[in-house]
């Protein structure tokens, strides 16, 4: 038996999202939700109480459950050659193959496997699951912290002295070469 879970969050964002223009600061205070549903998966080993496993060896699982699309059936072909289990997978709901998910439906779902070493099949079988779906709400909350009115302030102060420096270094640059003495050719 197993459980597939599907996360539901919703997230609530409040707080003060002012900014500076010029001189000048805009207050923004504002309050959002965002809501989205977490893809529903769940990790997943296979072991069998005949073949252990062992060095080259691979299993394929197939979903065979009536009313899954069988073509091609939902699969995965896993290392099966270190104890204790199979190398991992991952299990969703659904009704068709994609990915890297082997697809299920909640409920009683049927599978048959292969263990192979190489293209030799050392064991095939049949299994049953039982997978229970399960739904969580989470709710998040989260501050938006924008620039104050005196981060604003200190942030023009800055650009007015770089900006007074830069213009009294430009100038300096000008007299220095005005100055200069010209070479005759």
């Amino acid at each position: 038996m197993g459980a597939v879970t599907t996360v539901s969050v919703s997230t609530t964002y409040e707080g003060d999202s002012g900014s500076c223009h010029g001189q000048f600061y805009f207050s923004n205070f504002q309050t959002y939700t965002n809501t989205h549903t977490e893809e529903a998966s769940e990790r997943a080993t296979f072991i069998s109480s005949n073949t252990p496993p062992a060095p080259g060896l691979r299993v394929a699982i197939r979903n065979v459950t009536p009313g899954i699309d069988q073509n091609p059936s939902p699969y995965t072909d896993r290392k099966y050659d270190k104890p204790p289990t199979s190398e991992g997978f991952k299990v969703s709901l659904g009704t068709i193959h994609r990915g890297i998910f082997l697809a299920v439906q909640p409920g009683e779902n049927h599978f048959s496997y292969d263990i192979k070493r190489g293209n030799t099949i050392i064991e095939s079988g049949t299994f049953t699951a039982r997978i229970d779906h399960q739904t969580q709400s989470r709710q998040r909350y989260q501050s938006i912290a924008g620039k104050s009115a005196r981060e604003c302030e200190l942030e023009y102060n800055q650009q007015r002295e770089y900006d007074q420096m830069r213009e009294y270094n430009q100038q300096r640059e000008y007299d220095r070469q005005k100055d200069k003495p010209r070479r005759r050719r």
